[in-house]
């Protein structure tokens, strides 16, 4: 798993410098734009709004289900908030190649750093109660699970197809950002679906196989709502400016961001998953009858 994650942060750091510096960029193209707005309280209203939202789901699912998330699993969610956090300063050194949105700040970087982690911690834990809130809904998961199945190649085989695409849109998409945008995207994702098909792990899309489309449509909605939320929320008190073709393609990008929170948010589960045999046996105590050879 940590081997994963560091590719997984080490790979989103630096292909997308490489690709910039080879095609002949400068760092100054990368600056941010500046300006008087008032992020600090757009940043904190939000982060509140979210918290208060975050709560209000784990008391419905709870009292829906007879079981509070927050409260059952809460070092997994603690976990998946730290990485929630590491994901969105990444998307947002991503952001600087292709201007998919901007939010004009003069703040020095340890000011920024304060400020917008607590918000990117919440993201993902938000979409995750969210998707657990759908998943509470009685008949929701089995009328999407339906006979379109998706019949996938040969785990290898697809594991170098996605990592090779991921490679490329990590790259190319930073020199190219008009044209190749949408790959750009989307690499992370499928950087993260072709590690765990490497190391012979489940991803998201397996459900796919036997026709389970309630985990990816739960999740996609989830993402879609938080995401909305959100950015309402800090367009009301700050500026961001959302620079996509249109609306729809700004909400499939929500629905993108949910499913790679899901599918990192898995590979963080294999820690609560079990535990090895050597530790499994590490606390046990040695027979207590000596056995006597005799020769």
């Amino acid at each position: 798993m940590k081997t994963r994650l560091g590719i997984f942060i080490v790979a989103l750091l630096l292909l997308p410098l490489a690709g910039f510096f080879i095609s002949g960029g400068e760092w100054q193209q990368l600056t941010v734009a500046t300006g008087s707005d008032d992020v600090i309280a757009g940043t904190l209203r939000t982060s509140i709004m979210l918290m208060i939202y975050v709560f209000l789901l784990n008391l419905i699912v709870k009292r829906m289900t007879g079981n509070a998330p927050l409260d059952t699993q809460r070092p997994y969610f603690i976990a998946v908030g730290a990485a929630s956090a590491v994901l969105c300063w990444q998307l947002s050194f991503l952001n600087l190649f292709v201007a998919s949105w901007v939010s004009p700040q003069d703040n020095p970087l340890i000011l920024q750093l304060m400020i917008y982690t607590p918000l990117f911690a919440l993201l993902a834990p938000a979409i995750l109660l969210t998707r657990a809130l759908f998943a509470s809904f009685p008949g929701l998961l089995k009328a999407l699970n339906c006979r379109i199945t998706f019949a996938a190649p040969n785990a290898e085989t697809l594991a170098r197809v996605l990592l090779a695409a991921s490679l490329i849109g990590l790259t190319a998409g930073a020199v190219w950002p008009e044209k190749l945008y949408g790959l750009f995207w989307v690499a992370p994702l499928l950087l993260l679906t072709a590690m765990q098909l490497f190391w012979h792990e489940g991803t998201i899309f397996t459900g796919l196989k036997t026709g389970d489309w309630g985990r990816l449509v739960c999740t996609a909605l989830a993402g879609i709502i938080v995401g909305n939320l959100a950015v309402i929320s800090y367009q009301a008190n700050a500026l961001l400016d959302i620079n996509l073709p249109n609306i729809w393609v700004a909400q499939a990008g929500l629905a993108l961001f949910a499913l790679t929170c899901l599918q990192l948010s898995d590979v963080l589960a294999e820690a609560w998953r079990g535990k090895s045999r050597q530790a499994l046996y590490a606390g046990k105590k040695k027979f207590p009858i000596p056995v006597v050879v005799k020769k």
